[in-house]
This record gives C-alpha cells, sequence and structure tokens, in this order.
C-alpha cells in the first residue's frame, strides 16, 4: 500500500531536532506517532495577543517528498476531508509546505482511538458500557452519513467514501463525541478505481466487493462500521484467520457467528442491525 520507512529514515526524521520544534507557524511540542508516509505531531499554534490553540499536524516523511505519487496521495487526504464540515469528523484547518515538507494540520481530539479505549478496558478485566459502544457507533454513522451525501458546488450528489473505517480511525475524545479521522484512501465516486492487485485497506474490515478491486461506494464504510461494531461488542471480529490471504478466502466462504452468540448481553435489536451490517451482498444493505 505504502512504503514503510526504514528504522533509520524514521529516525532520521525525529532526531535532528529535539522537542519543542518550530515548523512554520506552528511549534511541534510531542511526536504522537510515525507511518509509512507521516510523522504526527501534538503542536500549538499561536497568534497575536498569547493566543494559543492546540492542534495536531501531520508531516510527510521528507524521503517520500520527492515521489509524485506520494505527494499526490498525501494532499488528497487533506483536499477531501477539507470538504466535510461535521461534529464527528475531525476538522482540517491548514494544508501547506515547509521547507519542502509538506503537512496537514488538523483538529487535536482529547481522547484515544475506539481500539486503545477498548484494549484498555478488557485488560482491566471490564468490558465497554453497551451504552458506550453504541453512542460511539451512532456518532460514527453520523459522520459518515455526512460524507456519503455530500453534494458538490453545482449541488450535484458527490459522495465521499472513506473505504478504512476501522477502530484506530475512530477518536473518542473526553466528553464522550467520536469522530472519524484519517481520509488518506478516501475516494469519490467518480475518482480513479485502485490499480489492479492492489489492496488499499485493512483485509478484516473490507467488503467482497472490495477485495476484489472493484469499486466500492457507501456500503463499504457501512461493512467496515459493521466489523468493528462486532468487534467492539464480543472482543472478536466475524472473520479470523493465520494471514490476510487466508482470511480473504473464509470472508469468501464463511459467514459470521451473530455477536450475540458471543455475548449474551446484546440487545437482539442491536445484534440484528450488526449483521445486516455485515451482509456480503451489499444490494441486501438497503434500509440500515
Amino acid at each position: 500500500l505504502m512504503p514503510l520507512a526504514t528504522a533509520g529514515e524514521a529516525v532520521k526524521e525525529t532526531s535532528l531536532n529535539r522537542l519543542p520544534q518550530q515548523f512554520g507557524r506552528y511549534t511541534l511540542t510531542k511526536r504522537l506517532g510515525v507511518g509509512g508516509m507521516a510523522e504526527v505531531f501534538l503542536a500549538e499554534q499561536k497568534g497575536v495577543a498569547g493566543f494559543k490553540k492546540a492542534c495536531v499536524v501531520k508531516r510527510m516523511l521528507s524521503h517520500l517528498a520527492l515521489q509524485p505519487r506520494y505527494v499526490e496521495m498525501f494532499l488528497h487526504e487533506a483536499r477531501l476531508a477539507s470538504h466535510l464540515t461535521h461534529a464527528n469528523i475531525v476538522q482540517i484547518w491548514d494544508l501547506g509546505e515547509v521547507d519542502g515538507q509538506y503537512f496537514i494540520a488538523m483538529e487535536h481530539i482529547d481522547g484515544m482511538p475506539l481500539n486503545v479505549l477498548a484494549r484498555t478496558a478488557w485488560r482491566a478485566g471490564r468490558s465497554l458500557p453497551m451504552e458506550v459502544v453504541c453512542c460511539a457507533l451512532a456518532d460514527a454513522a453520523e459522520g459518515l452519513a455526512v460524507a456519503h451525501e455530500r453534494v458538490d458546488a453545482e449541488g450535484k450528489p458527490s459522495p465521499i467514501v472513506h473505504r478504512d473505517i476501522s477502530p484506530d480511525n475512530l477518536m473518542i475524545d473526553r466528553d464522550g463525541v467520536t469522530k472519524i479521522l484519517d481520509f488518506g484512501i478516501a475516494r469519490t465516486a467518480d475518482s480513479e478505481r485502485t490499480q489492479a492487485g492492489e489492496l488499499k485497506g485493512k483485509v478484516p474490515f473490507m467488503p467482497l466487493e472490495q477485495l476484489r478491486g472493484e469499486v466500492v461506494d457507501a456500503r463499504a464504510d457501512i461493512y467496515a462500521l459493521g466489523v468493528t461494531a462486532y468487534w467492539l461488542l464480543t472482543g472478536k471480529r466475524p472473520y479470523a484467520a493465520a494471514s490476510d490471504l487466508a482470511l480473504i478466502e473464509v470472508i469468501v466462504k464463511e459467514t459470521p457467528k451473530p455477536p450475540i452468540e458471543l455475548n449474551p448481553n446484546i440487545p437482539p435489536e442491536l445484534n440484528d442491525l450488526v449483521m445486516r451490517m455485515l451482509e456480503k451482498e451489499r444490494d441486501q444493505l438497503k434500509g440500515v
């Protein structure tokens, strides 16, 4: 999908200067993570009269800045996400370049991803309260609805499909509000198809049409949210295998157990909803 930075490259990106570090009009204060394309920092934007605002700066790794394909992917994320303004979507504030390094500045969420929250609870011998799971799923659905129902400047439908919904791309803040982040591989309905043999996203959260490399629509995000719901409610994914290749075969051939069989505390109505979201034939997703 994306080239992973070597250990040497990753160290180089973060060890040239000690933090805090000035980066354009932002002060980078803490590195939150590093991935295949970018480093993510907690940052501070300063203004006049002592104005300060916390934000997150996603800075493209410098060794990728000379590769047009990856620059376009990085800029594409910001352009798409900037079209979406909603309380359940992490907001993009700025897109720019400093000394040859492209960056995206975005809203800072004082919270944690749902995968971290769930694993923290499970390690403590607890399950996530049903109310928390339901509210998080409802918030994510609200944000996705805005993306899926987007219209262009002429009022024509121009839906955005996230294509990478998963617990680690859903952030819950201290007030219990869940927000969608990372539109890095999102696509509009009229954008290019994924290249043959190239899978973008996480295999456990992909519906059949995405695994086949077909053009996907909003129903791919509904399916992925269904997998997320299943995992949050049961601690397991609906399908499991030793490798991604084996997992694809399992997804094609098998039917998942209803989550209520793994967690009898799940309300029957919620169990039925999750199973409808996991429907393999996407035409059956109508009404979800």
